[in-house]
């Protein structure tokens, strides 16, 4: 076998080799983005690590030792228990969208690793007197 050919050969094979790791990083890192209807209806996918979108339901929060120890989001027709412990964002309020990840438990509870809010769509001037 001649010098470029066992060249070619093993480009390939690096090539092939640095395709499939970098295939599996990024399906290792796919999380899915789903509102809480899409979620339940999703048995598939109850144990993965999910992202859901919803809103924080008035009257939710619960506050241990002065900080949230847990909230629900929904959307229109669904709600899911969500528990994090960890700071949360400073725009962190009832009926504010937020973003949850983390998965769910046993007891049908999202345990949330990240928590992020959802910034308000427009600015409004001040009105002035």
């Amino acid at each position: 076998m001649s010098p470029a050919r066992r060249l070619a050969i093993g480009i390939t094979v690096l090539a092939i080799a640095m395709g499939i790791i970098a295939y599996n990083g990024i399906r290792s890192a796919t999380v899915y983005y789903l509102t809480p209807t899409e979620f339940t209806r999703r048995p598939d996918i109850q144990t993965a690590r999910v992202r859901l979108a919803g809103t924080v339901s008035p009257g939710s929060v619960r506050r241990a030792n002065g900080h949230v120890a847990g909230f629900t989001i929904g959307d229109e027709t669904t709600s899911i228990a969500v528990r994090y412990d960890g700071p949360l964002p400073d725009l962190f309020a009832e009926g504010r969208e937020v973003l949850v990840e983390g998965r769910l438990d046993s007891d049908g509870v999202m345990n949330a690793t990240q928590v992020i809010t959802t910034h308000p769509t427009g600015y409004k001037e001040k009105s002035k007197p």
